[in-house]
């Protein structure tokens, strides 16, 4: 049995790298969400913490600590951009050629061009 100090730099070897995959793993995330979304300029965020839990013998005196490590990512919300739609009685409403304004009028309004017989 080897019994060894813990430490940070003891932190990537425990559980064969399980913490590290972790902990890359959410780096990766945050790494790629900047990538894909470079014009969100909130932080992405991860975090590693450990807990530590006194395991006291049955006299209450302390004879080990379980220690355990949370790894935490956290990337700013996905949003659409914003659809102007009318309330109506019968639900919301909204204009596929102009997602901004309901009320905007596109040249489908007007059906079919209907030709006068005039050159020129």
């Amino acid at each position: 049995m080897t019994v060894e100090k813990f430490d940070l730099s003891s932190l990537v070897t425990i559980d064969e790298g399980r913490v590290r995959d972790l902990f890359e793993q959410a780096l990766k995330r945050c790494r790629d969400d900047c990538h894909e979304r470079p014009g969100v300029s909130k932080a992405r965020k991860v975090t590693l913490s450990a807990t530590l839990t006194p395991v006291c013998s049955p006299e209450g005196a302390m004879g080990s600590c379980d220690v355990q490590f949370e790894v935490d990512d956290s990337l700013p919300k996905r949003v659409s951009p914003c659809y102007n739609m009318k309330a109506a009685r019968g639900g919301l409403l909204f204009n596929e050629m102009s997602p901004d304004d309901i009320n905007q009028g596109t040249l489908d309004d007007f059906g079919p061009r209907v030709d006068s017989g005039r050159e020129g």
